[in-house]
């Protein structure tokens, strides 16, 4: 057998130790792999009960033919955000329906429309339900959320008249207040954003068909009309023979001018403008429990 030098033996004594610990920390590294691939994203956004959603109408509300049913749709005007994170960029759509509705009265300027919103549309076609939203499926919630959540129903407040042809025009600004949370595909959102537009300044132009009516100037009149009337005639004298007395024939009496009233002239009638649109007061939530 060959003994092997001091100088063999360290070298062959520190490469033992180098392999020895290239393996230790390969293991370590394998080990490591599957705890970061096991690591990953919530994919769920949650919107606590309460946040805010300010809207702009996209449609109008028509006085004369509103309902309880009729459709009502909106567009966010200023993002919603959560955590920093953005979970409703603006220009995302929002659907909801008209539940009741209060006319204004004829010495009232007042009236309320409670909407209930039910849909929110993001520019990719992503669609969320809105808790309690009556949409013929259990809407997506929480963990921990109640069963029955809350439906976003809102109280409009409206200052108008009953000379209006809108309840609610376009661009009419409303704020939404979630009443349960909502929770949102993380995922879809993200993808939503890039192709969200906000709405611009100028881009709702009212709906109203009200012209103004104009005015008249008014007639002057007719002057007076007047007949004149005659002088009449003297007497006529026929001298009477002798011892005979003369014969006086008498004249005819003069008759007065005849006047004829004329008629008096019409006064001018100002413009009469259209009333003031309508004006959103206040929005509400309603605190009602879905069955």
């Amino acid at each position: 057998m060959h003994k092997l030098s001091a100088t063999t033996r360290t070298a062959l004594i520190s490469a033992f130790f180098l392999l020895t610990a290239g393996a230790g920390l390969t293991g370590s590294q394998a080990q490591a792999q599957p705890v970061a691939a096991t690591t990953a994203v919530d994919p769920a956004l949650t919107i606590p009960a309460g946040a805010t959603m300010q809207v702009a109408l996209i449609r109008p509300v028509w006085a004369g033919t509103a309902s309880p049913g009729a459709s009502i749709y909106a567009q966010t005007t200023f993002p919603v955000t959560v955590g920093g994170k953005i979970a409703v960029p603006p220009g995302t759509f929002v659907e909801g329906r008209l539940e009741k509705l209060t006319r204004p009265a004829r010495r009232s300027n007042r009236g309320e429309l409670q909407i209930l919103f039910t849909h929110i549309i993001f520019a990719n076609g992503y669609v969320a339900a809105l808790p309690g939203a009556d949409i013929g499926a259990p809407a997506p919630t929480a963990v921990g959320a109640q069963n029955n959540p809350a439906e976003t129903l809102i109280a409009v407040a409206i200052q108008v008249s009953q000379r209006n042809d809108l309840l609610l025009d376009n661009g009419a600004q409303i704020e939404i207040t979630l009443a349960s949370p909502l929770t949102l595909d993380l995922q879809a959102v993200a993808a939503a954003i890039p192709q969200s537009r906000a709405p611009v300044p100028g881009q709702f132009k009212s709906a109203s068909l009200c012209r103004p009516i104009p005015g008249s100037p008014g007639t002057p009149g007719t002057p007076d009309t007047v007949i004149p009337g005659s002088t009449g005639t003297p007497d006529t004298v026929i001298p009477g023979g002798p011892g005979m007395p003369d014969t006086v024939i008498p004249g005819t009496p003069g008759t007065p001018s005849t006047t004829i009233p004329g008629s008096p002239g019409t006064p001018g009638s100002s413009e009469i403008p259209c009333p003031i649109p309508p004006i959103v007061i206040s929005s509400t939530p309603v605190h009602n429990q879905s069955p």
